[in-house]
């Protein structure tokens, strides 16, 4: 088989039920269901194997927050204990007083509805979730705060360990090619520290051929190629 034609190989997808390996050989991750010695996919999705861990990425997802993901949000409303805030998730997150960056706020909604207006992009760490109440978002942390500059772009959540790649790997060509930071939160929104609309648009045909290919082999090199504008 020709290099090309390996790399255009499709990693095989797993529908729900299906087996997909056993426990005495991996510990269950994502969207997998462990019964006896076998474990099973819960989703349509691909099978990655990243050392001993097996997790099943799902093909076409929402985003579940989970504690410590980076997520990029946009404010929604305040009210006298914080903000709520749209974290691209069925679920509304919310920021509290106490988890924004700066510590003296005043106690007034009208305050603080002019600290964080509605609509400001934010970039802040899951600090807690629970089956009773919303997401709890915090902004304090090295390189959390609101979003001054830069376009915001969106790929499927369950997408981004494909546009990171294994090791940041798809990141760092990306970020190499372009000359360009890419902050990526885990709820699948894209911060592109620039507003030169060619280089935009070239970030956005990345992301569109990730949606595409994320199930086949050798997408870090087809990237790296469209990037460059070599042919493959």
């Amino acid at each position: 088989m020709s290099q090309s034609n390996e790399q255009q190989r499709q990693r095989p997808i797993v529908v729900p039920g299906e087996p997909v390996g056993e426990s005495r050989f991996y510990h269950p991750g994502m969207n997998i269901l462990k019964i006896s010695d076998r474990m099973f996919s819960t989703t349509v999705g691909i099978v990655r194997v990243e050392g001993k861990r097996l997790d099943v990425i799902s093909l076409k997802s929402f985003y579940q927050p989970k504690v410590g993901d980076l997520v990029i949000g946009i404010v929604k409303e305040p009210n006298i204990a914080g903000w709520t805030v749209d974290i691209n998730s069925p679920f509304l997150a919310f920021l509290p007083l106490s988890e924004y960056s700066e510590k003296r706020i005043r106690l007034t909604k009208d305050s603080i509805g002019r600290i964080l207006e509605t609509e400001t992009v934010i970039t802040g760490v899951i600090k807690d979730v629970s089956i009773f109440s919303s997401p709890v978002i915090t902004m304090k942390g090295k390189g959390l705060g609101v979003v001054s500059n830069g376009t915001l772009l969106n790929i499927t959540a369950s997408k981004v360990p494909r546009l990171i790649g294994k090791k940041g790997s798809m990141l760092s060509v990306i970020e190499r090619a372009t000359g360009v930071k890419l902050t990526v939160g885990q709820n699948g929104r894209i911060i592109v520290h620039t507003e030169d609309s060619n280089i935009v648009a070239k970030i956005r045909e990345v992301i569109g051929m990730v949606e595409r290919e994320s199930h086949m082999y050798g997408l870090t090199e087809r990237v790296e190629a469209l990037l460059v504008g070599r042919k493959m």
